[in-house]
């Protein structure tokens, strides 16, 4: 007889969340770069004068 090994759907959400998780700190990361290079530039620019 055999045995079915149990626990196959935890296995498949954790998969589709570890790929959800992955895919949103992947874009956080993206979203803090392009936000810090923004502040860089406005330093230089005429915006950042109204933000002192």
């Amino acid at each position: 007889m055999k045995h079915k090994i149990r626990g196959g759907a935890f296995r498949l959400v954790g998969l589709i969340l570890g790929i959800v998780a992955t895919s949103i700190g992947t874009t956080a990361i993206i979203f803090s770069a392009l936000g810090m290079h923004q502040a860089h530039l406005c330093k230089h620019c005429s915006k950042g004068a109204a933000f002192k």
